[in-house]
């Protein structure tokens, strides 16, 4: 084909599969613009800021088996792609940013014109790859590259930056050159899946691991049946939550740290752990100095498509270089001649009593209904009369902050794909932006969106983004006027300025004003029906529950696991404990 570098850039695209393109008018690459939004193969959207575009691909990238497409213009528009673009990378999802750009011969080094912003910089440390469209001979090379390297190995997001002038330039290409991307699925050999197996079966506590890696690999079906075949308990990390059942005996606990402390009971005691596509994160208690030192005597065997990541953030024992899907499929094949497992009988069992023990502490704190007395609803009997709700067949998103942690608790999945979190970066505001996402890639499906109203206030005005393109999503907001995870920390330093109180907001109202539909409700007896009006308001709807900061029983990890080395004075270093 001819055409210009942004016919070609979009050929190339279409030919990969993309068909969702988000972002903020830019006038730098107005003909990219123009051609998505002129043609039916594309779903394009613009969204009424940058970083809620980069967000929107990510989710697109989530929830579709393409990948999202996020961009702005030059210079403020760039810098307001970052956050969504960061919480991607650090979630190791893919997608591509496309950037405007001054003129090719007025940048790298810069003449300082208006916007003017040295944006493969800024986008480096945030992506696997990026690069500057300096030629437009060079285009279709530097776009399938970008294809290629997002979607290979570990995903994650890719840049490309691409001067105005350039964008208009012509060039040839022809589209068979390179054929549509395929995911390749590397695979131990023989001999190493020998040792891994033997080194399972052989343990007296074994432990089995599913991080994101297995949901991005498709391999849910074949860890259930490894689940299934051996016996053994398993947890998994925010990432691969959805990929346990529920239901499943063997299922001690879905979202690492949150999921309680059963969690640390099977990561402290298993002498044989084999993890999945996990990256050994903050909330995955294995191997984490000084809270979570490794055990003597364990043995942690990690099995991950990206060689960089083997032992990274681990010590780790057996380290083997597969992606998720093949290597357990091998692993099925190969247990018929596996040694005998050797796992203790009362292994599971009482790590059964350990998550009973949380379930039972969790329940407690929603039964209470209120916080110390109060007359205001606590958060756990909130997140708990939401997760009953919920629609079978509903995609729902967890924002980030202490709705993260009430939600993560009540609201589990049973299918990957219909749980969303943004955990890596652990940031607020992304939920809104996910719910527009999957109820534009499943406009059948409820889309449920819990946040809170810190994290909803960095990203309101996307509500006029859904009501524009009719996402008949419903928020249910857990209103506590708060930055709710830092609430114990003005109290810790006994700082009433500490800056966490924030004004009592009605987002009802402020739904209504963005033509959404908007109820406030108070008790909980009210939940169920306004629930039920929200999925049939026609609009996206907004659900502003009033309640009150409630404490986790999982809270300690923020001063013993995330701010550890944190030197607090003494006497509120005591009162922090207490607090947690």
């Amino acid at each position: 084909m001819q055409g210009s570098v942004s016919d070609v850039v979009l050929a190339i695209l279409k030919k990969h599969g993309v068909r969702y393109i988000c972002g903020l008018p830019a006038a730098q690459i107005g003909l990219i613009m123009h051609g998505a939004s002129s043609d039916p193969d594309f779903t394009y959207v613009t969204t009424r800021h940058e970083e809620a575009a980069g967000h929107m691909a990510h989710a697109i990238s989530r929830v579709t088996d393409t990948m999202g497409v996020c961009f702005g213009t030059v210079g403020p528009g760039a810098t307001n792609l970052v956050p969504g673009v960061a919480a991607a990378y650090a979630d190791s999802i893919p997608l591509l940013v496309m950037t405007g750009q001054n003129q090719a011969a007025e940048v790298d080094p810069s003449r300082e014109q208006l916007q003017s912003a040295d944006q493969l910089a800024l986008f480096r440390s945030i992506t696997k790859w990026n690069a500057s469209i300096h030629h437009a001979e060079r285009a279709p090379e530097l776009v399938e590259r970008a294809v290629h390297i997002a979607r290979s190995g570990r995903p994650g997001p890719v840049h490309l930056d691409i001067p105005c002038d350039v964008g208009t330039q012509l060039c040839e290409y022809d589209l068979a050159t390179i054929p549509p991307f395929e995911l390749m699925r590397p695979m131990p050999g023989p001999q190493e899946l020998q040792q891994v197996l033997e080194t399972l079966m052989g343990a007296r506590k074994p432990l089995l691991l599913a991080g994101g890696g297995v949901v991005r690999s498709g391999a849910t079906a074949e860890f259930r049946a490894l689940l299934e075949a051996t016996g053994f308990p398993a947890i998994s990390t925010i990432m691969g939550r959805g990929v346990l059942p529920p239901d499943s005996v063997f299922n001690i606990g879905s979202g690492g740290l949150v999921a309680g402390q059963c969690v640390i009971d099977a990561c402290e005691n298993a002498d044989v752990v084999l993890a999945l596509g996990c990256k050994f994160g903050t909330f995955t208690p294995l191997s984490k100095e000084p809270a979570f030192p490794k055990p003597a005597g364990q043995k942690i065997i990690q099995i991950d498509i990206d060689a960089e990541s083997i032992g990274k953030a681990a010590a780790i024992d057996i380290g083997l270089v597969g992606d998720a899907k093949s290597t357990l499929q091998s692993l099925l094949g190969m247990l018929a001649d596996a040694p005998e497992s050797q796992i203790t009988s009362d292994w599971l069992s009482s790590l059964k009593k350990s998550q009973q023990n949380h379930h039972d502490s969790v329940e407690a704190v929603a039964n209470a209904k209120v916080v110390g007395g109060g007359s205001v609803l606590n958060e756990a009997l909130v997140a708990r009369a939401i997760s009953e709700l919920i629609p079978d067949d509903a995609i729902t998103i967890i924002d980030g902050g202490q709705a993260m942690m009430w939600g993560t608790t009540f609201i589990q999945a049973d299918d990957p794909n219909r749980i969303l979190a943004d955990p890596g970066m652990g940031h607020l505001g992304f939920g809104l932006p996910f719910a527009n996402a999957a109820k534009l890639a499943h406009p059948g499906r409820p889309v449920i969106c819990v946040t809170g109203d810190g994290a909803l206030g960095l990203t309101i005005q996307e509500l006029e983004t859904a009501a524009r393109y009719g996402l008949n999503i419903v928020v249910v907001l857990l209103n506590d006027s708060h930055w709710g995870m830092y609430k114990p920390f003005g109290e810790m330093l006994n700082n009433p300025n500490f800056g966490t109180q924030l004004t009592k907001v009605d987002f009802a109202k402020i739904a209504e004003g963005f033509g959404c539909h908007g109820e406030n409700i108070s008790t909980i007896e009210a939940l169920p029906e306004a629930f039920q009006r929200a999925l049939t308001a026609g609009k996206p709807a907004v659900i502003n529950v009033e309640v009150e900061y409630t404490p986790h029983p999982m809270d300690f990890m923020w001063p013993g696991v995330i701010l550890h080395g944190f030197q607090f004075p003494e006497p509120e270093q005591a009162r922090m404990q207490a607090i947690a």
